[in-house]
């Protein structure tokens, strides 16, 4: 799978600045709209065998922004946290990574389960 960075919820002011920080990196970024919010994730990230859902996402969604790479290394990872860094990005607190077991889950379904944890690792903070 080529490195792919799905990119949810971002502003217009902070878009850019995120696309701008890890287009050096070289990764296949994509903006995901509400309306794909349905489709699986591995279909958003074009991971091969993983087929599309016919309807368009009508429900809430969400509104947190979060991250979701396909494709990666813990080297790559580190990688994009550090250009997040160094550009100034500030803290995106949801980040994902597909695996095997969330690659046929919609948006929202990981969205849930990476909030979920998020929730529990900073339930003392």
């Amino acid at each position: 799978m080529r490195e792919t960075v799905l990119l949810y919820n971002f502003d217009s002011d902070r878009l850019p600045k995120v696309k701008r920080a890890l287009m050096p990196l070289k990764f296949f970024l994509k903006t995901v709209s509400k309306e794909d919010f349905s489709q699986p994730i591995g279909v958003l990230a074009g991971v091969k065998g993983i087929e599309p859902v016919e309807e368009k996402y009508d429900g809430d969604g969400f509104n947190d922004e979060m991250i979701v790479m396909g494709g990666f290394t813990s080297a790559k990872i580190d990688a994009l946290v550090r250009a997040l860094n160094k550009n100034g990005i500030g803290k995106i607190a949801l980040k994902a990574v597909i695996t095997p077991t969330n690659v046929n889950w919609n948006s929202v379904e990981l969205y849930k389960a990476v909030k979920a944890d998020h929730d529990e690792m900073n339930k003392n903070n």
